[in-house]
């Protein structure tokens, strides 16, 4: 079980080694000067953060409702 372990470990490693360093998603992204690379890239940055942004403020105001409910319960 190690040694399969292990090998699967140096072949990983290997094929990282081999695959070069500087491979991008797309070329549009080798250029960072161009304005529409950089609006791309910023595009991507936002569609990632928006869906952490919706939950996190629907589960704050869901969260805040809840102790407040529970506050007054208390009182």
């Amino acid at each position: 079980m190690i040694r399969q372990i292990l090998l699967f470990i140096f072949v990983i490693g290997f094929i990282i080694s081999i695959v070069p360093f500087s491979l991008e998603a797309c070329p549009a992204c080798k250029n960072l000067d161009e304005p529409i690379a950089r609006g791309f890239n910023w595009s991507v940055l936002f569609m990632m953060a928006m869906p952490f942004t919706v939950f996190g403020i629907i589960g704050g105001s869901v969260f805040y409702s809840y102790r407040r409910a529970n506050r007054n319960l208390n009182v």
